[in-house]
C-alpha cells in the first residue's frame, strides 16, 4: 500500500540515476553443489551459471536455520530465529515487526513490488499488510501439478512453469505505464517449490515430464559419507530419526537413490529453465521482439535458496542440522552495472541468508533498519570487502515437524563446526572442516579438543544472546 510516506520516499528514489530493479530467485532445498557453476557435473543450469559468470558466486553462503518457515521468515526480515519469532508452520509475522521487513522498506520507498510461489507463514501471508501490488504467493507447501495461485489454476501446468510465467507477466506489468503509473523500480521475488519433496507422496520428487530424458544415460555418484560406516558412526539418536526413515523411503536401494536425485536435478533444471525465460524477459518485457524496453541492464539478480538437503549422506534425508549438506547454500548476487573486470568472481567470505534483505535495501538506496542482523553484500561485490567480515556464524533449529527431528544449536567457524542437542543429554559434534570437510569424524569426544569444545559451546551461547 503506497502511503504518504511511499510518496516520500518515491521522491528520494526519484533524485537518484535510475535505481535498480531487484529479481530475487530463491529456491526450496537447494543444495549449494546442485548447480553446474557449484561443480555439479551431472546437472545441468545453464542459466544460473550464467548468472554466476557475469556476478559474483558466494563459496562460503550460510543458512542461519535449515528449515523453511524459520528460514523464509529469516529472509524477510534479515533476523535470526531467536529475533524474528518464527519457529512453527502457520505462524505469521506481526506489523509492527513486518514494518522492519525489506519488501515493506522498499514497498515504502515506492517500488513496484512482486511476490510469487511460497511464503512459509501463516495462510495468505503475504497478503496481510498490502506490501505487494502483484501477490501470488501460496499457502503451505504446494503442489508440482494442478497448483492454484490467487484463484488461477496451474491446468496441468508444472508449477515451475506456472511461476515462470507469473513471473514474465510481472516483468511485463511493471513495464507498463498502465500497472506501474509511476514508472517505479521493481523488485519481485520468487520463491519456488523446487526441488523441495512433495510431502506425503509415493513419488516425492515430481518433475516437469518434459524433462524425463535427462540424465537416464548418467549413474549419480554417491557422496563419500553415503556409507553404512558413516551411519553408524551418527549419533545415536539419528540412527532412529526421521532423518533415517525419510533416507529408506527416498533412498534405502540403489534404484531409489539413482531415481530420486535424477528427479531431484530435473527439478533443478526446470526452474534453470524458467530463469532463463524471466532473464529473455528482462530483455523484453513486453514481449514484441525488441529490446529498445530492456530493464535488464539496471536490474541485480540473486540467486539463493532457504537451506540445503541430504541426499542419502550419513544415510540421512531432509536437513535441520549443521552439515555443509544442510546448512551451506548457493549464493549469486549480478549486478549487471559493474565492469567486466568485476563480474565472474568467486569469494570467500561467510555470508548467510540473512544478509540478503540488507543487500537488497543497498542496492535499492533504502535504509537498513537496526533490527536487522544481516549484513549487505554489496561492498564485496563492488570489490572492497570490509575488513571486519563475520568469521563465525550461529545456527540454530526449534525441532519443528515431529519428535525425530532433534532441536540443535551450534557455531560454525571458519575452522570448526559444532553441535549440541539440548533435548537430547546435550550430546555434541564436533568437526574440524580445515581437514574434514566431509564432516566424518566426530572430535566432541576426544580430550585433545576438550578446550576447543569448550570454546566453541561459549561462543555458542555468546552468540544465541546477540542474536535474540
Amino acid at each position: 500500500m503506497k502511503t504518504f510516506l511511499s510518496i516520500f520516499f518515491a521522491s528520494s528514489l526519484a533524485a537518484q540515476a535510475d535505481p535498480p530493479n531487484v529479481v530475487f530467485l530463491f529456491l526450496d532445498d537447494m543444495r549449494w553443489d546442485a548447480a553446474g557453476f557449484t561443480g555439479n557435473s551431472v546437472i545441468t543450469t545453464p542459466n544460473m551459471d550464467t548468472l554466476a559468470e557475469q556476478g559474483t558466486v558466494f563459496e562460503s553462503a550460510y543458512t542461519t536455520t535449515a528449515i523453511c518457515m524459520v528460514s523464509r521468515a529469516s529472509v524477510f526480515m534479515g533476523q535470526h530465529m531467536q529475533r524474528h519469532g518464527i519457529t512453527g508452520f502457520n505462524q505469521n509475522l506481526s506489523a509492527s515487526k513486518w514494518a522492519n521487513s525489506y519488501p515493506d522498506r522498499l514497498d515504502d520507498a515506492g517500488y513496484y513490488m512482486g511476490f510469487i510461489g511460497k511464503h512459509g507463514l501463516g495462510n495468505n501471508f503475504t497478503g496481510l499488510y498490502s506490501t505487494y501490488d502483484f501477490n501470488k504467493g501460496y499457502n503451505s507447501q504446494g503442489s508440482y501439478f494442478n497448483q492454484t495461485i490467487d484463484g488461477e489454476s496451474a491446468n496441468g501446468r508444472h508449477i515451475s512453469k506456472f511461476m515462470g510465467d507469473l513471473a514474465v507477466e510481472f516483468i511485463g506489468d511493471a513495464v507498463d505505464p498502465a500497472k506501474n503509473s509511476t514508472s517505479a523500480p521493481f523488485c519481485l521475488q520468487v520463491s519456488w517449490k523446487a526441488p523441495h519433496v512433495q510431502d506425503g507422496a509415493s513419488d516425492p520428487f515430481q518433475n516437469d515430464p518434459a524433462y524425463d530424458s535427462l540424465y537416464v544415460a548418467d549413474t549419480i555418484p554417491h557422496a563419500k559419507t553415503d556409507t553404512l560406516a558413516q551411519f553408524e558412526g551418527n549419533l545415536s539418536i539419528f540412527q532412529s530419526g526421521e532423518g533415517t526413515s525419510r533416507w529408506i523411503s527416498r533412498f534405502g536401494t540403489e534404484q531409489k537413490f539413482q531415481d530420486n536425485v535424477k528427479k531431484h536435478h530435473r527439478l533443478i533444471h526446470g526452474v534453470d529453465v524458467q530463469i532463463g525465460r524471466i532473464l529473455a524477459a528482462l530483455e523484453d518485457p513486453n514481449n514484441d521482439g525488441h529490446t529498445s524496453d530492456s530493464v535488464a541492464d539496471n536490474t541485480i539478480i540473486i540467486l539463493s535458496s532457504d537451506h540445503g538437503f541430504f541426499l542419502g549422506e550419513r544415510h540421512q534425508a531432509g536437513k535441520w542440522y549443521i552439515q555443509e549438506e544442510s546448512i551451506r547454500l548457493p549464493m549469486v548476487v549480478m549486478d549487471p552495472r559493474l565492469p567486466a573486470t568485476q563480474k565472474g568472481k568467486r569469494v570467500s567470505q561467510m555470508v548467510l541468508n540473512i544478509d540478503i534483505p540488507a543487500t537488497i535495501l543497498d542496492y535499492a538506496g533504502a535504509a537498513i533498519p537496526s533490527v536487522m542482523q544481516g549484513r549487505s553484500l554489496k561492498s564485496i561485490v563492488d570489490g572492497s570487502p570490509p575488513s571486519d567480515w563475520r568469521t563465525a556464524f550461529f545456527h540454530d533449529h526449534p525441532q519443528a515437524g515431529g519428535g525425530g527431528v532433534y532441536r540443535n544449536e551450534g557455531v560454525r567457524t571458519e575452522s570448526f563446526s559444532y553441535t549440541r542437542y539440548p533435548n537430547n543429554g546435550n550430546v555434541k559434534q564436533l568437526y574440524d572442516v580445515t581437514v574434514d570437510p566431509y564432516q566424518r569424524t566426530n572430535l566432541a569426544s576426544d580430550l585433545r579438543y576438550a578446550s576447543k569444545l569448550s570454546e566453541l559451546d561459549a561462543l555458542t551461547t555468546q552468540l544465541k544472546t546477540e542474536a535474540q
